[in-house]
């Protein structure tokens, strides 16, 4: 896989990350998990793709190897989130971790096509 799932946090001035994929296409920048202790830009993990055969620091980024596993990490916060109904944008119904999972990992599967 050239493109590739990763956990980041914000540079520390705030900007993102070179790293990334640029597309804007909603890829970047998914289900922020505050970090305890953490202030400032870096004060949370965000989900992403890396771009094509980027490397990334340890210390700001990690990959998630698989959907299943972005779906484990996804349960360890996300468990009282609320989203809009699909059928009924209007009405809040539970954070659905797998339908969003399946639907980030279905953007990375294309970029990797």
């Amino acid at each position: 896989m050239a493109y590739k799932a990763v956990k980041y946090k914000l540079n520390s001035d705030g900007t993102i990350p070179s790293f990334l994929y640029p597309g804007n296409n909603g890829s970047n920048g998914n289900w922020p998990n505050y970090i305890d202790g953490q202030t400032g830009p870096q004060d949370s993990w965000l989900i992403g793709i890396a771009d094509d055969n980027a490397s990334f620091p340890a210390d700001q980024a990690e990959e998630i190897a698989s959907k299943a596993d972005l779906v484990t990490y996804l349960n360890t916060y996300t468990s009282t989130w609320k989203q809009p109904d699909p059928s009924n944008p209007d009405i809040p119904v539970d954070f659905d971790q797998e339908a969003n999972a399946t639907y980030f990992w279905n953007k990375l599967d294309a970029l990797n096509a």
